[in-house]
This record gives C-alpha cells, sequence and structure tokens, in this order.
C-alpha cells in the first residue's frame, strides 16, 4: 500500500510540474476541460477501493460512529478553515497562487466555482480513502503506535510542490485528522473536516 501511495503521488506531481525526466510524464494529466481529474479519480480512489473491497469496514465510510463531540470539532474546524483562508493575504506566497476573482462578472465566477467544485470532487474523496483508509489501515497493523505517521509524511511531501506555508498547514491538518480517523474508525469525519476548507478556499476564490 505504502509502494502503491508512493508511486501514484509522484506519478501525479511529475505530470502537474509538466516533466520531462526520463519520459514525458504529461500522459499522465487526465484531467477534462471542465476540471474533473480523471487520474486521481481513478488511481486515488477507484483502484483503492476495489482492493479493499474484500475486507471493506462499510462503517468506516458513514456516519453512525460519528459523536457528538465530533459535530463541535467540526464546527471548530469550519471557523479553523475561515482564518486559514482569510490569512492567505497576508503571506505572499499563498496570494500569488491563489488569486481571487474580485470583480469579475458573476458569470464568470459560476463557471469557476463549477470548474473548481468538479476538480474538487474527482480527488477529494479519493484522497481520504487512500491516505486514512487504503494506507493507514495496514500501518496501524504493522506498526500500530508510530505507523500511522506515515500518513502525514506522504501528505506533507505531496504538497511541497506548493507553498512551503501550505505544506506545513497540510501536515499539521494530517497531524489531526488521522488520529481522528483512527480513534473513530472513520473516514468519513477526515473528508468532512477537508471540505470545509475546500469549501472556505473556493469562497475566498470568487470574492477575495
Amino acid at each position: 500500500m505504502a509502494a502503491y501511495v508512493t508511486v501514484v503521488l509522484t506519478v501525479d506531481t511529475l505530470a502537474a510540474r509538466d516533466s520531462r525526466f526520463v519520459l514525458d510524464w504529461d500522459m499522465f494529466r487526465w484531467r477534462l476541460a471542465w476540471g474533473f481529474d480523471f487520474f486521481k479519480f481513478t488511481l486515488w480512489l477507484v483502484i483503492p477501493f476495489t482492493l479493499c473491497l474484500r475486507r471493506m469496514d462499510w462503517g468506516a465510510l458513514g456516519v453512525r460512529r460519528w459523536r457528538r463531540v465530533d459535530l463541535y470539532i467540526l464546527c471548530g474546524m469550519a471557523v479553523v478553515a475561515c482564518l486559514a483562508v482569510l490569512s492567505i493575504r497576508l503571506f505572499p506566497s499563498l496570494g500569488a497562487t491563489y488569486q481571487g476573482l474580485g470583480r469579475a462578472s458573476w458569470a464568470l465566477k459560476r463557471q469557476q466555482a463549477a470548474h473548481y467544485l468538479a476538480w474538487t470532487a474527482s480527488w477529494l474523496v479519493g484522497w481520504e480513502f487512500m491516505h486514512r483508509y487504503f494506507l493507514l489501515r495496514p500501518l496501524q497493523a504493522r506498526w500500530p503506535r508510530f505507523g500511522w505517521l506515515v500518513v502525514p509524511l506522504a501528505e506533507g511531501v505531496y504538497h511541497l510542490q506548493k507553498p512551503l506555508l501550505e505544506a506545513a498547514g497540510m501536515v499539521a491538518l494530517s497531524l489531526f485528522l488521522t488520529p481522528w480517523a483512527m480513534r473513530r474508525n472513520n473516514v468519513a469525519l477526515p473528508f468532512v473536516a477537508h471540505l470545509l476548507f475546500e469549501l472556505g478556499l473556493l469562497a475566498y476564490l470568487l470574492f477575495a
């Protein structure tokens, strides 16, 4: 599982950076004009999900294992997400990466929002499932105490292609979401928390 995740994230990074190292990695850019990324959808979700089917813990995908305190935590995560996106302008590296549409027409904003949502839908479920189920479960079984730290490491290294502050933020988020997923044996919780950050970023891009 760790080897699979490493290869998939490496290929995706090389393709995103339009690398020509050894071969043309652009062949793995399967992103449609309207935003949906078939590479991420297939390699991050469809294949890992298929490999897990025989021993799937279906309770990990639903909400029955949630507790009332988790709803309060999610509300807190929403506040943190808002503060995180509002702080983008304070850091030049983030401001240069995420430039809002500002005074653009509503037609353009609707088009960009639809594009962003399609792109997010293609990878977010797969990102959480691949990291906090497909990868995390065998790490827990093999190294119960510290194996889970591989997940924040993988997420942090992948985000090094973005500003360092964002990579650090992803590691911090993973250090919170991964133990949370372990305690609840649930991947839906971190998915919703991660989604809050993406929706906050979308709001920033539309109105900043």
